[in-house]
């Protein structure tokens, strides 16, 4: 009777180690200080387009979260999100919570969502008179959205998200993570004569964000689409972290195209290079900052209005004074582009004067060449400005 329990219960201890054989292996690299990495195939995520993968990748990013951090890596395909779910003060289809705290300690995870590439460099998606074909942008790591979701005329309700980063339990509500974004794109709903209504990354509540190669785009090609504004709705292709977060923040090689509101929402201690906007109504919008923040360059194709003051509370960000220096903001401007919705206004709006700094511009009229004459403002008195010419 001994030997029969010795045997059951030694089979018992073998099974236990194969089953967490990997947890442990995990939990040695993580000791030795080395990242983990997550392939979201592993966890049964299909990314064929067709499997509602929200679910799965939920559950990744929970558990990777509670383990402190990781890579979260996501091979080429076309990861399909349906389902749409609230908590920590935001709305989205895959929400990054935050990091559990350790009683009187102030520690931070850091979070890499990594992609095998996108279609970043084509500009064809979002410009000029004739719909694009190109079948570059469904390359690389695309997380697509399938739900259209609802239009926001109220600015101060939380805009639903592709992707968001959960408010954390401390006094200025971050997220005690670092993220970074890399090689990845995603993707809003729209339907033909509309506009996405859900908001692209809204990281509003991270402490700390890097990007690198990241694309926001919309579902339908630009001449099929139309301004937000025209039945009230709100939405960004990306909100950047708010007032209070923390003074690493990078942005580069990041690109919104087509239909949203608000292409960038930043606050202080944004620091971004080569960002890009396409087909929106307002380009860069300026919220309240007590640190300034610095742009190297920075490009708008087809928007409205290019560097605009925040108007309205939107996403946990203020109206305010904002401080910025700007290195270089090219535009091009063709009153021959589709959606005429999105035909250039005003270079500078910014009505109460908030934004404060310095900028050098440079505009190309289509078809004609380099033509600073263009410049247009409404306010912006304490913003400087320099032309190209």
């Amino acid at each position: 009777m001994m030997r029969k329990s010795f045997i059951v219960c030694s089979m018992f201890i073998w099974a236990m180690y194969f089953v967490s054989c990997g947890d442990r292996a995990k939990t040695k690299n993580e000791a030795q200080g080395v990242i983990p990495v997550y392939n979201v195939k592993d966890f049964g995520v299909k990314g064929d387009g067709v499997t509602d993968d929200g679910p799965a990748i939920q559950a990744l990013l929970d558990s990777v979260m509670d383990r402190g951090g990781g890579t979260v890596y996501f091979p080429k395909g076309r990861y399909r999100l349906v389902t749409l779910q609230e908590a920590y003060n935001v709305k989205a289809h895959l929400i990054l919570k935050p990091k559990t705290r350790t009683p009187g300690k102030r520690d931070y995870g850091m979070i890499r969502i990594q992609g095998e590439g996108c279609a970043v460099t084509p500009c064809s998606y979002a410009n000029h008179t004739v719909e694009d074909t190109s079948e570059v942008w469904d390359e690389g790591t695309i997380l697509f959205s399938d739900t259209l979701g609802e239009i926001q005329t109220d600015p101060s309700e939380c805009p639903v998200a592709v992707f968001a980063v959960g408010a954390g339990a401390n006094g200025y509500g971050l997220n005690q993570a670092v993220v970074r974004l890399q090689d990845i794109a995603f993707q809003a709903k729209a339907e033909p004569g509309s506009y996405p209504r859900l908001s692209g990354v809204n990281v509003a509540y991270a402490a700390t964000v890097y990007t690198d190669n990241v694309l926001i785009f919309s579902s339908i090609r630009s001449t099929a689409l139309k301004a937000p504004s025209a039945e009230g709705h709100y939405s960004a292709g990306f909100i950047g972290p708010r007032l209070w977060c923390n003074p690493e923040q990078e942005f580069r090689n990041l690109y919104v195209k087509s239909a949203f509101r608000y292409g960038f929402v930043f606050s202080e201690h944004a620091n971004g290079n080569n960002l890009s906007a396409w087909n929106c109504e307002q380009a860069f919008v300026f919220s309240r900052m007590d640190h300034s923040s610095w742009f190297g360059r920075i490009h708008a194709q087809n928007c409205s209005n290019i560097l605009t003051s925040l108007e309205v509370p939107f996403a946990g960000h203020v109206p305010g004074a904002s401080f910025v220096k700007i290195e270089q903001v090219g535009i091009e401007v063709n009153s021959g582009q589709v959606p005429t919705d999105f035909n250039y206004r005003s270079f500078v709006v910014d009505p109460g004067n908030m934004i404060h700094g310095s900028m050098f511009y440079h505009i190309v009229r289509s078809n004609v060449g380099a033509d600073n004459s263009c410049y247009k403002a409404d306010g912006g008195v304490n913003l400087r400005t320099e032309a190209s010419f």
